[in-house]
């Protein structure tokens, strides 16, 4: 049989497989789209069981003022004085609230808020008067809900984009596996549900990593993902790491140059992030426009600067960064441990069979250029970067997974929500666990299956039965964990009750009162005073919006004073906060709760009441 000449056999082998790459794309995208409606389903069906956190509240805030300036800004423009929008004036009055924060989800919540929130005559609770007809389209009856419905979405973004990008390392059964795992974990499942930044930031830590990984061989994907880092940049301030955990990658995929002495060419995507990113950033922030230098300066040095808070670790109550050696080196390993007791247990096995997989790729190589797709005669460029050496996946994953943690396990970091700080690694280990649903998938079918079982469309069905068999377990974990994520921990831990005992942190915000609100209402003393202890004014606020509960009147303040002014009292089970229970001792009269607030025998929240003051008993 005579070869085909190699000049034609190129040519016409893509041709004939244009069909089916197509059919293969249009499969990805629906499944794409399906896991995005069932994960944003899913977190709608629920969201409302969710209490509202301190953070939380003031976005809640902040959206709602950030929506009045684009009704002046529409004013401005019918009365003919647009400019008046974008002058000092016109900007500070709305886009001062909450200034710390990028204002990119902020903005989206207020929005949502704005459209879809169920607005009848009677509602007061506008930052500013509605002007003219207010009408909504009303999807959702609490207003809390119309505010988180962009995190949501990103969720369902989110779950999409882990897909397409583990399509690249692996078959479509265990890239929706990979999909699946990164959003049924219990305290992403508790963040990404919430009008707060930590899911979204992790979607779009997926969203830029995907981009940087097609600019290796693409310089239009280059460009993008200078686009798409400036979004990230008004996300949250932890973008700001982004660059340098894909910089290592790329360093280390750029390795013979180095060991050449030869520095490898800055690519294209590094100097769209230097350049692009920023400007597309400032272009979001209204608040930075009449102070472009001054501005974003004050921003990175709040942050820089940022204050140590309360969080509970290993029994330890950690304020301030440790200055003994071992208090150091016990507290670099709290990302590493949180992992370990928050994350499903099958989901740290695939991963650990994934994470294996990757390191025999790595040994199997017989030489250190061995590219993940075939190349073409392109020359390596800085538009290319990556077109004629082996693209390392391995070592990106590792990145991404180990660089957020090592960040956040730095003694000097400050740490005041838990796993939430090195939350964009998780896609990442989720794509790794997916990787290992593919090797246990390839290796089942390369049993000696006989009779039934070894036929074609038996063959085909187990890989997806046990891809399915696989991430049913963090499912049934997740929604099992649900409203308290904060508090859950795995088997490795022993459940809720031993992460309480190994002295793990349990919650914070005060988002744990939503269930209790309808006990605090039957039981309200007739004075109406009652202490809140960590739960902000603005989530208060919220919960009567929300119909959650009336308004209640009485003393609002903290500490010692509030508590002596109050006839009805919470205590939030922190380390750091169990001293106002021996407050309540002693200014009511009694070590009796009134009513306790548990999940599987682990305290959250007590209520305190004094005696003799009237009401349900």
């Amino acid at each position: 049989m005579t070869a085909a000449p190699a000049a034609t056999l190129p040519a016409a082998v893509p041709a004939i497989a244009r069909p089916a790459q197509r059919r293969h794309r249009r499969w990805d995208r629906l499944c794409a789209l399906a896991l995005a409606v069932v994960t944003i389903s899913w977190m709608l069906a629920v969201e409302g069981r969710q209490g509202i956190g301190r953070d939380e509240a003031q976005y809640f805030r902040a959206g709602a003022h950030y929506w009045e300036w684009f009704e002046a800004l529409g004013t401005n423009l019918k009365n003919g004085r647009l400019g008046a929008s974008f002058t000092k004036e016109g900007v500070l009055p709305f886009w001062s609230d909450n200034p710390e924060h990028p204002p990119l989800m902020k903005t989206l919540y207020g929005i949502s808020w704005r459209l879809f929130h169920e607005c009848g005559p009677n509602r007061t609770w506008h930052p500013l008067p509605a002007s003219g007809p207010h009408r909504t389209l009303a999807l959702f009856k609490r207003e809390s809900s119309a505010f988180r419905f962009p995190a949501i979405l990103m969720a369902g973004l989110g779950a999409a984009m882990v897909f397409f990008f583990a399509r690249l390392f692996m078959g479509r059964t265990a890239a929706a596996a990979a999909s699946i795992m990164s959003v049924a974990q219990p305290h992403y499942f508790f963040h990404a549900q919430i009008a707060c930044f930590d899911a979204p930031i992790t979607t779009m830590a997926v969203v830029v990593g995907f981009a940087y990984w097609k600019s290796l061989h693409s310089a239009r994907w280059g460009i993008l993902c200078g686009v798409l880092f400036g979004v990230a940049l008004v996300t949250k301030h932890n973008a700001w790491l982004m660059p340098f955990f894909l910089g290592a990658h790329y360093l280390w995929m750029r390795r013979g140059d180095l060991r050449r002495l030869r520095p490898p060419r800055v690519p294209l995507v590094f100097v769209a992030m230097i350049t692009i990113g920023p400007l597309v950033a400032l272009a979001l922030w209204p608040l930075m426009w009449s102070q472009p230098i001054a501005g974003p300066r004050w921003y990175f040095l709040r942050h820089l600067q940022h204050e140590h808070y309360h969080f509970e670790y290993l029994g330890r109550n950690w304020s301030y960064p440790p200055t003994e050696l071992d208090l150091k080196l016990l507290r670099m390993t709290f990302p590493f441990v949180t992992t370990l007791f928050t994350v499903p247990v099958t989901t740290l096995a695939l991963g650990l069979a994934g994470a294996l997989a990757l390191w025999r790729r790595w040994r199997s190589r017989s030489s250190d250029v061995l590219p993940i797709d075939v190349p073409g005669s392109t020359q390596a460029s800085w538009l290319r970067p990556g077109v004629d050496v082996d693209r390392a996946p391995g070592m990106f994953f590792a990145m991404q997974i180990l660089g957020p943690m090592a960040v956040v396990a730095l003694p000097s970091t400050p740490i005041f929500g838990g796993a939430k700080h090195f939350m964009p690694a998780m896609p990442y280990l989720a794509m790794v666990a997916g990787l290992g649903v593919a090797w246990l998938g390839r290796a089942l079918l390369a049993l000696p299956l006989q009779g039934w079982l070894a036929r074609e469309r038996a063959r085909r069905l187990w890989p997806v039965a046990l891809a399915a068999a696989l991430v049913l377990p963090s499912v049934v974990e997740t929604r099992r964990s649900h409203p308290d994520g904060l508090a859950h921990y795995n088997w490795l831990a022993g459940g809720f009750a031993g992460g309480a005992s190994l002295g793990m942190n349990r919650q914070f915000w005060g988002y744990s009162v939503l269930p209790m609100l309808g006990w605090m209402n039957a039981h309200l003393p007739k004075s109406r005073s009652v202490y809140w202890h960590d739960v902000l004014q603005d989530a208060l606020t919220m919960y009567v919006r929300d119909g959650r509960m009336p308004a209640w009147p009485g003393y609002s303040g903290v500490g010692e004073e509030a508590i002596e002014h109050s006839d009805l009292g919470i205590i939030i089970h922190e380390r750091h906060m169990t001293l106002y229970e021996g407050v309540f001792w002693d200014s009511y009269g009694t070590t009796k709760p009134a009513y306790v607030r548990t999940r599987e025998g682990v305290p959250i929240v007590t209520v305190y009441r004094r005696p003799g003051t009237g009401g349900a008993p």
